[in-house]
């Protein structure tokens, strides 16, 4: 069967899908050590050039806007386990169907060596933020379909993913490409990818793509736990608090380190 994709990013602020790779201020090249999962202890030389950039504008990270250039896209790591649901009136979605579908997800936790998604129920009619929404339904020639909403700040806070029938539910490739791009991630013909477009033979995420989706998690929890003391400091100063705001401990576990 040829496997075909496509991505559908939105901004809520930007009227374009991304940010051109030009525009983000990439961090610097670095390895990364695997902690947890599938691939624990492999070690993954980071190339952020690899990862920002490819052929045809695709690339693995998402740049959020001009306003935070070093910001990834991607949901805000002290929300994980991101709620995933399956809006079940939109085609007969049997109890099979969907426990193939948790199975493929499953996998992909294990493979992150995180956990990623949480069941979640919603009404036929029901349309959600803060939940990755799941239908069965027409996508013109494609097999799936990612619908993406950030802020400008890059915060997702809005995802649906839409398959073509309710064969895809369990295909591991279909569910975890689109999945992937449901949690900010893009194409890449960088490595050995999951997120490779158009056809391709890997069935699950590559410890390349662990490597990069975890580098990018762990990123994106630094920023939100920065721009936290930044929010506390700039209050302190407008209410005449000339005191220097003492950060002490990371408020939870997730912000500091999201792969325990």
């Amino acid at each position: 069967m040829r496997r075909s994709f496509t991505s559908i990013a939105t901004s809520c602020v930007l009227a374009v899908a991304a940010i051109p790779a030009a525009s983000a201020q990439p961090p610097a090249d670095s390895g990364w050590t695997i902690p947890a999962g599938r691939f624990a202890n492999v070690w993954v030389r980071i190339q952020s050039g690899k990862a920002l950039t490819g052929r045809g504008g695709s690339r693995f990270w998402r740049a959020s806007s001009r306003r935070h250039p070093e910001r990834m896209v991607g949901w805000n790591p002290s929300r994980l386990p991101i709620p995933v649901a399956l809006r079940r009136g939109s085609a007969e979605i049997s109890d099979s169907d969907s426990a193939s579908f948790w199975k493929i997800l499953g996998a992909i936790d294990s493979d992150l060596g995180m956990s990623v998604f949480r069941p979640a129920t919603i009404g036929k009619d029901d349309d959600p933020d803060d939940v990755i929404v799941v239908e069965v339904r027409p996508v013109g020639g494609a097999d799936g379909v990612t619908l993406l909403t950030w802020t400008e700040g890059g915060e997702v806070y809005d995802a649906r993913v839409r398959l073509r029938h309710t064969g895809l539910l369990s295909d591991s490739h279909i569910v975890t490409h689109e999945m992937m791009h449901a949690l900010g991630f893009g194409h890449t013909t960088a490595w050995p990818s999951i997120m490779s477009p158009g056809t391709s033979r890997v069935d699950r995420l590559t410890s390349t793509d662990v490597a990069y989706a975890q580098y990018a998690f762990n990123s994106r929890a630094d920023a939100d736990t920065e721009a936290m003391w930044q929010r506390l400091a700039l209050a302190l100063e407008r209410e005449g608090d000339s005191r220097p705001a003492d950060p002490g401990p990371p408020c939870t576990p997730a912000l500091s380190n999201p792969f325990d």
